[in-house]
């Protein structure tokens, strides 16, 4: 069979898989979302209210997240959001249809998945709103082992949560890392005025990181705590009460919601 027929039934499959994908199992899904990234078949378009975009993604899994819509409401055109954990786009993505005069700064570490970002960037014409960096933020400035999941949305530099859900580690890479106060201080990215913080079981190093950024720019934080251990829960274990403290330190207000944290500065309470 040539190799035309065979990329051919490739895209057929994935065509047909649309319909039934927000219902896959998912080993499923994610198999079949590598091969749409792979050879870039298919960029279905994801509505973000009145605005929309165009992904990779066969669906928008997390279009209706209650924390992206936290964002979304507090957002507006002229701010600064930078999302750590960016992985495929979709917060950065919706920020920069709903705010084409946002600037949005998308850190994702891993080289793979910040490929599939940037594809997701491209084809949606974002390249002037939305800027990728392929780094990790951490507490301190080096490099650490990043676990990429068969499940990317899982992909940590945890390996406790980069096998979750049924997933496994596929690969294991060094990869940089930076404090976000480093690359604001040194005028790599602009001071946010919205800090997300998605890192599977990171996030504690990422703000411990992030100290004077918080002190002295107030962003609002949108963070989704995870477990780092077996059995820990993961808006009550002993991650989730790190970030706690940290913020609660650095005089924020917590408010939890269905899959995350809003977490806004006092002087600015609702």
């Amino acid at each position: 069979m040539h190799r035309t027929t065979v990329i051919d039934a490739v895209f057929r499959g994935l065509r047909d898989a649309l319909a039934a994908s927000r219902s896959l199992p998912n080993a499923v899904y994610y198999r079949l979302a590598g091969l749409n990234y792979r050879y870039r078949a298919i960029a279905t378009e994801k509505r973000v209210r009145d605005e929309s975009f165009r992904s990779y993604e066969l669906y928008d899994r997390h279009g209706n997240d209650w924390l992206l819509a936290a964002l979304l409401d507090r957002c507006r055109d002229g701010d600064v959001v930078v999302d750590v954990g960016a992985n495929t786009g979709v917060y950065a993505l919706s920020v920069a249809a709903e705010y084409p005069e946002s600037t949005v700064v998308a850190l994702e570490p891993n080289p793979r998945i910040a490929e599939t970002l940037r594809a997701n960037v491209a084809v949606s014409g974002f390249d002037e709103r939305i800027r990728s960096l392929e780094v990790g933020l951490g507490a301190e400035d080096g490099s650490l082992p990043f676990h990429r999941s068969s499940y990317h949305e899982l992909s940590s530099f945890n390996r406790f949560n980069a096998e979750r859900f049924g997933a496994r580690v596929v690969d294991i890479e060094e990869v940089p890392i930076r404090t976000l106060d480093s690359l604001v201080d040194g005028g790599e990215v602009p001071p946010p005025d919205h800090l997300k913080v998605d890192v599977e079981g990171f996030g504690l190093d990422v703000l411990r990181g992030a100290r004077e950024v918080l002190a002295t720019h107030r962003p609002f934080v949108y963070v989704e705590p995870h477990a780092r251990n077996e059995g820990e829960s993961d808006d009550r274990g002993e991650a989730a009460a790190g970030i706690r403290d940290l913020l609660v330190t650095e005089r924020y207000t917590i408010i939890p919601g269905e899959d995350g944290w809003v977490c806004i500065p006092e002087e600015s309470r609702e």
